[in-house]
């Protein structure tokens, strides 16, 4: 069974035009189930026959206060029909008079005891279209497998035809009007109201007043029809606002999921297609919108690992090409300290390369480092403290720490913090070297913490000074020690800042003069 519904799928468009449209299809099937129609038009016409068997009644009983019709037992058929009014042949209202012994006197169906010549008017020449004639026929036979019959025992009380009749015969010659239910022997429904006939408050008998159910069977399905008409209406303009909503949903969906196939088939990050997606202003817009950052994001990368692979192939030739010159001299070489000069040479190059391969590594692992490491609550004096007490020990250089203020916290990976540090310290330090003196400053400002780095070294040059976040970026060919150093310490730095969701950038300090006496590298995080 589970295996039969997982097979089962439907697409998006039909489940939402199902689900809009079911219930308005379903509703007027639960109205024809439950048939309250039927029973309002059934008290409705019991009221009406009530009110014209009471007329009929007191009619009746004038005539018997002037002629004693019922009592002498001379009134027949034909005056029952004289009395009634009159109206459609279908429609029209039937009378039926018992004496107070329950004896039947006078039927007004009896005509064909009655030389009485009717005349009556031609049927109306039924103008119903093809269609009218197709809809009556499809609304008569759902009612008939639709409906729940109705409910006698409500009106009769478990009584049968013959004797709800007599019960009611008894009770209207007790004074009680009565109603009740029979069915005929074509199936039909028939309404029946039994009222007591008084002549000077004397009961001098019953009068039965019946109507066909054909009445109520012809209203009800008039009404159904103009039910299913209305619900025509209503479900064509249900099935466009649905088709509507369908174009809305899952349009767009289906442009951006075959805008996404497009792209995974053709290893292309950009498709034309995408853009026109955007006159979207809703929650479909901002999905793609949202689809586009990411495709951003996905091509920024590409572009970053591309300049990456870049970047290392460039890095990684200049100590092989140092390398492959030293061996070729050292072949050549019959000098043994030129060979020495370069086993020397090519022991740094191959030093180089190894500490270029480690930090290649690391900045490679860096993002995905980042995505998996814990943040929490640190206490950023504490932590610099407890870090310029390691290194101050270990290297024995002087680091002074200055703070403002107390309890300056952020959401942060304190090892993380610690790398950062330990790079900006390890720049100064390998510029400026013994003499370095390194100040550390922190202080909150505008629900942001401020961490400056300032030394006594020489400073940045101005035309570099925005390059030196750049990864393998490096300006100490004219040092002793260059070639120690990958350049991707200060590039690590910011990408591990950047992922604190804070900034990190440098400048020269100046005197009064406008002369530069030192670098700092400043720190902003989140409070």
């Amino acid at each position: 069974m589970k295996k039969l519904f997982k097979n089962f799928f439907l697409p998006l468009k039909v489940r939402i035009l199902i689900i809009i449209i079911f219930p308005v299809i379903f509703y007027p099937f639960i109205i024809l189930y439950f048939n309250k129609y039927q029973e309002i038009l059934i008290d409705s016409e019991f009221v009406a026959m009530e009110r014209q068997g009471k007329t009929f009644a007191k009619a009746i009983g004038m005539a018997e206060d002037e002629y004693g019709l019922i009592e002498k037992n001379k009134i027949s058929g034909v005056a029952l029909q004289t009395l009634l009014a009159s109206g459609d042949q279908n429609f029209q209202l039937k009378a039926t008079l018992y004496n107070t012994n329950g004896s039947l006197i006078a039927d007004s169906d009896a005509r064909f005891f009655s030389s009485k010549v009717e005349i009556s008017k031609l049927p109306i020449l039924n103008k119903n279209t093809n269609f009218n004639k197709f809809l009556t026929s499809i609304v008569s036979n759902l009612s008939k497998i639709i409906s729940q019959p109705i409910d006698i025992k409500k009106y009769n009380k478990n009584f049968e035809n013959d004797e709800i009749k007599n019960v009611s015969i008894i009770n209207a010659l007790n004074g009680k009007t009565s109603r009740f239910v029979t069915i005929d022997n074509f199936k039909n429904l028939k309404l029946n109201v039994a009222l007591p006939v008084k002549s000077l408050k004397v009961i001098r008998g019953v009068v039965v007043i019946s109507s066909s159910g054909k009445k109520i069977k012809n209203e009800l399905l008039n009404l159904e029809i103009e039910l299913f008409k209305t619900l025509g209406i209503i479900l064509i303009v249900t099935i466009l606002l649905a088709v509507y909503l369908i174009r809305s949903i899952t349009n767009p969906i289906i442009k951006l999921a075959n805008v996404a196939d497009y792209i995974s088939k053709n290893k292309i990050i950009r498709s034309k297609e995408l853009f026109e997606v955007f006159t979207y202003k809703d929650e479909i817009g901002k999905l793609t919108k949202s689809f586009e950052t990411m495709l951003s994001e996905i091509e920024k990368r590409v572009n970053d690992i591309e300049s990456f692979a870049a970047d290392v192939a460039h890095e990684l030739k200049n100590p092989l090409t140092s390398l492959r010159s030293a061996s070729e001299t050292f072949v050549k070489s019959k000098n043994k300290l030129d060979k020495e000069r370069m086993i020397e040479i090519m022991l740094k190059d191959i030093d180089r390369i190894d500490r270029l391969i480690t930090d290649i590594s690391f900045s490679s692992r860096l993002d995905a480092d980042l995505v998996r490491t814990k943040f929490e609550k640190i206490d950023i004096f504490k932590l610099l403290e407890n870090y310029i007490s390691i290194r101050s020990t270990k290297f024995r250089y002087k680091i002074n720490l200055e703070q403002n203020e107390k309890n300056i916290k952020i959401i942060g990976n304190s090892n993380k913090l610690v790398q950062v540090f330990d790079n900006i310290i390890d720049n100064s330090l390998s510029i400026i070297g013994k003499n370095c003196k390194i100040k550390i400053r922190v202080f909150s400002k505008e629900n942001k913490i401020f961490v400056l780095f300032e030394d006594n070294g020489p400073g940045f040059p101005e035309n570099s000074i925005n390059k030196i976040f750049d990864r393998f970026y490096t300006d100490r060919t004219n040092q002793k020690d260059f070639g120690e150093h990958s350049g991707l310490g200060l590039s690590i730095s910011k990408q591990i800042i950047l992922a604190h969701k804070g900034d990190i950038f440098a400048e020269n300090i100046l005197n009064n003069s406008k002369n530069i006496i030192g670098a700092r590298v400043n720190i902003i995080l989140k409070n």
